[in-house]
């Protein structure tokens, strides 16, 4: 009976874990992708200053906290976002919004990737 108790709480443990994990992983892409659609605004609306002082913010946010979501998620996945929001903050800094709104959805796509592979779907579970 004790093996039984033992590996419930183990199992609700790592239920609990897992939910964290996702919850996490889930409202920490939200609030980048809403990020990266603010700094979108700012330059179509031609605020390049403003644009690049943010996605300058977002970038050291996303260094610092790295640590943490690369111990989460697959190290390729982690490495190409920040590797996008860098094209992000020199494509401004170059003034070419172009390849800026193609990085900027490359980022945003990364990140839902990222999202949606913390859900508990059949085809992630495999």
């Amino acid at each position: 009976m004790k093996r039984m108790v033992i590996a419930a709480a183990l199992l609700v443990i790592t239920l609990t874990a897992a939910g964290a994990e996702t919850a996490f992983i889930s409202a920490k892409a939200d609030s980048l992708t809403a990020r990266i659609e603010q700094i979108d605004l700012l330059v179509q609306q031609d605020n390049l200053l403003s644009a690049e002082r943010k996605c300058r913010e977002l970038e050291d946010d996303w260094k610092n906290g790295v640590a943490i979501i690369d111990s989460l998620i697959i190290h390729d996945y982690a490495d190409s976002i920040g590797l996008s929001i860098s094209k992000m903050r020199s494509y401004i800094e170059n003034h070419s919004t172009i390849m800026y709104f193609a990085e900027s959805t490359g980022a945003k796509k990364g990140l839902a990737s990222v999202k949606e592979s913390e859900y508990p779907f059949f085809e992630n579970i495999l």
